[in-house]
C-alpha cells in the first residue's frame, strides 16, 4: 500500500510540461495522481484562453518521464472518467438529491384523505388517475432516502481517494457506479411524472370544477389540492422535465432498466474518450 502521494511540480516535470505546451496555452497539473499497475502517474491539461474544453493532455510518470502513447492512453482515460464522475456526483447530484419533495407529500396526502369522500362520484378513469398520481408522489418521497444513501456511499469512496490523493481503477468504478445508480433513480422519477401528466390534468379539472358536497375540512383539502395541481401544471415545468429526460437518453430511446442505461452511457462515454485520446500529447 502506497502512503499519501503529494503531486509536486519538480524542475524536470516543469520542463516536460513546457516542452509539450503550445503557444498561448496554460498548463494545469492535476493536484492528485493515478496509480495503474503499480506505477504512479500525473495528468496535465492544456487550456486556451476562453475555451471550456482542454486543448490537450499529457501523462507523466511521477519521476517526470513521459510514457509512450500506448501506456498513457489507459491512464488519461482513468483520470478523466474518474474526474468527470466526481464532478457530476459532488456538484449536480449533490444538488438534485436535496430538491424538496414536500409538494408531492402534500398532493399524496390530500388525495388519500379526499378519496373516501369522492370515489362514489368518480368514473373508472378518474379513480385510476388518482391511484396513478398517488403512486407517483410516493415514488418521489421514497426515492429521497435512496438518493441520500447513494450519496453517502459515493462520498465515502471519494473521501478515501482524497485521503491517499491518487485514484485507481476501483475508485473510478465505484464512483461511476454510484453516479449511474443515482442517475437512474432521477431518470425514473422524471419518466414517472411525465407518464401521469394527463392524469394530473384530469384530476385537477375534476376537483376544480366538481360540485362536491364536502364538509369544511374536506372542502379546504380539495381547495389546497387544486392549488397544488395548478402550480404543478405549469407548462414550463413540464418542458424542463421532458428536456431533462431527452438529455439523459443519450441514444434517443427510453431505458427499461438501469442496465440499459449503463450500457447506453458507457457507449456514449466511449465517444468522449476517443476525442480525449486524439488530444493526448504523449509520443
Amino acid at each position: 500500500m502506497v502512503s499519501r502521494i503529494i503531486v509536486k511540480e519538480t524542475p524536470h516535470i516543469r520542463e516536460q510540461i513546457n516542452k509539450h505546451k503550445k503557444f498561448l496555452e496554460k498548463p494545469d497539473l492535476f493536484n492528485h495522481a493515478a496509480m495503474l499497475d503499480g506505477q504512479v502517474y500525473y495528468n496535465v491539461q492544456y487550456w486556451r484562453w476562453g475555451k471550456s474544453k482542454a486543448a490537450g493532455y499529457l501523462i507523466l510518470r511521477s519521476d517526470g518521464s513521459v510514457p509512450p502513447l500506448a501506456e498513457a492512453r489507459p491512464v488519461v482515460r482513468l483520470f478523466m472518467s474518474h474526474n468527470n464522475a466526481v464532478i457530476s456526483f459532488t456538484q449536480d447530484f449533490a444538488r438534485d438529491k436535496e430538491k424538496p419533495v414536500w409538494m408531492y407529500q402534500q398532493k399524496r396526502d390530500c388525495l388519500q384523505e379526499l378519496l373516501p369522500f369522492c370515489e362514489h362520484v368518480m368514473d373508472a378513469q378518474t379513480r385510476q388517475d388518482a391511484e396513478d398520481l398517488i403512486e407517483m408522489c410516493q415514488l418521489m418521497v421514497n426515492s429521497v432516502e435512496e438518493l441520500r444513501a447513494i450519496y453517502e456511499r459515493g462520498m465515502h469512496y471519494h473521501e478515501e481517494m482524497l485521503a491517499r490523493n491518487y485514484t485507481t481503477i476501483d475508485d473510478e468504478k465505484q464512483m461511476r457506479d454510484a453516479l449511474l445508480d443515482s442517475d437512474y433513480i432521477l431518470y425514473r422519477r422524471l419518466r414517472k411524472q411525465c407518464e401521469v401528466q394527463s392524469a394530473v390534468d384530469r384530476i385537477y379539472h375534476f376537483f376544480a370544477s366538481s360540485r362536491l358536497e364536502l364538509a369544511g375540512k374536506q372542502s379546504d383539502m380539495a381547495k389546497k389540492l387544486v392549488t397544488l395541481l395548478r402550480d404543478y401544471r405549469r407548462e414550463e415545468l413540464w418542458r424542463i422535465m421532458k428536456q431533462s429526460i431527452k438529455d439523459m437518453e443519450v441514444q434517443g430511446v427510453p431505458y427499461q432498466d438501469v442496465l440499459e442505461m449503463r450500457q447506453a452511457v458507457s457507449e456514449f462515454n466511449e465517444k468522449i474518450f476517443h476525442s480525449i485520446m486524439s488530444s493526448l500529447r504523449n509520443p
